[in-house]
């Protein structure tokens, strides 16, 4: 099997928080031997289109050199001040719809803060669930392989 590989796809918004937990999912990853790339968009409201090409993109890579990843994990944090709560779940919706649609493991930590949260505290309230996100998206990834691969695939 090759070594593992994942998209981490993140929204900037508030980049000091997503910076921090862009880590906290690097050292998660890391520890299980995955490599990863990143892919930034400005904000949450961005990430269903990044996703989409990006899954348009490894859907084309079959006649390419390029590798398709083997999962996708999406990071982003909602702020009430900047969209209502309904657009932070249409946006979770969309990405959730997509990578369901297109069979491919995926995890994400997209948070909705609430008016008078502290932000500042955002980056290590959330950081368990980015392990558990990494944790998730790992064990999706390994049965993705164990049904890809005999005894589950019928052999040639």
């Amino acid at each position: 099997m090759h070594q593992p590989h994942v998209v981490i796809l993140e929204s900037r918004r508030f980049p000091d928080i997503t910076e921090q937990w862009y880590n906290i999912a690097v050292g998660a990853l890391t520890q299980q031997g995955i490599t990863f790339s990143r892919v930034t968009v400005p904000h949450s409201a961005d990430l269903s289109i990044a996703l989409r090409m990006l899954l348009d993109t490894a859907h084309h890579s079959e006649s390419t050199s390029l590798r398709a990843p083997d999962g996708y994990l999406v990071l982003g944090l909602n702020y009430k001040g900047d969209m209502a709560e309904e657009n932070h779940h249409c946006i979770w919706e969309a990405i959730l719809n997509l990578a369901t649609n297109a069979g491919v493991p995926f995890s994400s930590v997209l948070t909705f803060e609430k008016e008078g949260d502290d932000l500042s505290n955002a980056a290590t309230r959330y950081a368990s669930k980015i392990q558990l996100g990494v944790q998730s998206l790992v064990n999706l990834m390994m049965l993705r392989h164990q049904l890809l691969n005999p005894p589950f695939a019928v052999a040639a």
